[in-house]
């Protein structure tokens, strides 16, 4: 009866014997799981640092980091300046000694923006690579009204203008929206063409030249209509059919193509979280079907196949490792 008894218990220890890895395996696919989240937070760090590129310091590289520091912020109110300037040239009826002193205060601002920027640009050891990472900024010496992308930043304001750049290339490129651009503008100058042959000497006409043509049509492939320039033959207003057809269907394809690369972009994020979803279920699944196996063993099995099954978990346990008794299994003869 001890024996029996022996036999009888030994089921119940040796499956946590033979798969202890059920448990192991469903904390393996969380630590891949958590895994993957690192992976992931890390990739779009890793691109950025692959376009950026590594910014060095120590020595000259940090004096020029103390030069910007110090000079960003009168930069960034001397681009206002300038812009203000600017304005102040283009809309001001001044003439003489006034617009002279405007003028040159222009000239002066744009000077000044010049030389902090070739004096970093000398102290830098490393002019390659200081053109390399920070390549938009020659844009805030031409336009010294950029000068506050110094307060955010010019390595960080370099990657953002270039994932914009990278961004806008994926659009143009999903569904070949960049052909139908092309189609277009070409549909668009070929248009403005045909309604000035119609209307240049056309009774009542007021597009009498291409520039007043291109602007009408510009007007009406964009829906847009302000109605200084409109047909009057039938020849033209055919033509405005045609470019209205246009109009209305690119700005459906432009809107289609823009939400189709978010809507892509989130459904590929989705994929991947089904997928890994699909996996771990998968293993999941073949731990419980493989338990399942040895318990119909053990349900038709004699006495002494139940036995061998004991005998060979056993074996297959010792192979993997020493395994704690079960405390609550017997061990010996009952009473």
């Amino acid at each position: 009866m001890g024996d029996s008894t022996q036999v009888m218990t030994a089921p119940s220890e040796s499956p946590e014997k033979k798969n202890p890895s059920s448990i192991e395996r469903i904390q393996r696919l969380e630590k891949l799981e958590e895994e993957r989240l690192r992976e992931k937070e890390h990739k779009e760090e890793r691109r950025r640092q692959a376009i950026a590129g590594a910014k060095p310091s120590g020595g000259r590289h940090d004096l020029v980091d103390r030069i910007e520091a110090v000079t960003k912020y009168p930069m960034a109110a001397l681009g206002i300046a300038w812009l203000v300037t600017a304005i102040a040239i283009l809309t001001a009826d001044a003439n003489g000694s006034a617009s002279k002193i405007l003028v040159g205060m222009l000239f002066g601002f744009w000077a000044i923006v010049l030389a902090e920027y070739l004096v970093r640009l000398v102290v830098t050891p490393d002019t390659p690579g200081y053109f390399k990472r920070r390549w938009v900024e020659p844009a805030t010496v031409v336009l010294p009204v950029f000068q506050g992308w110094h307060l955010v930043g010019m390595e960080r304001m370099s990657l953002l203008v270039r994932e914009g750049e990278l961004r806008v290339e994926a659009i143009l490129r999903h569904h070949s929206l960049f052909r139908v651009l092309i189609a277009a503008v070409v549909t668009l100058f070929i248009g403005a063409w045909l309604v000035l042959l119609f209307e240049e000497n056309a009774k009542g006409s007021n597009i009498h030249n291409y520039p007043d043509a291109l602007w009408w049509a510009i007007v009406t492939v964009t829906t847009v209509g302000y109605g200084d320039r409109f047909p009057v033959t039938e020849g033209g207003r055919s033509v405005a059919v045609v470019l209205m057809l246009v109009g209305i269907g690119l700005i459906g394809v432009l809107t289609a193509t823009v939400a189709s690369v978010f809507i892509k972009e989130h459904t590929d994020a989705n994929k991947e979280e089904i997928k890994k979803g699909h996996m771990d279920l998968g293993q999941q699944l073949s731990v419980i079907s493989d338990r399942l196996a040895d318990v119909e063993r053990r349900l038709g099995a004699t006495a002494a196949d139940v036995a061998t099954l004991d005998a060979a978990a056993a074996a297959e346990a010792e192979a993997n490792g020493p395994v704690e008794p079960d405390p609550g299994a017997s061990t010996g003869p009952t009473a």
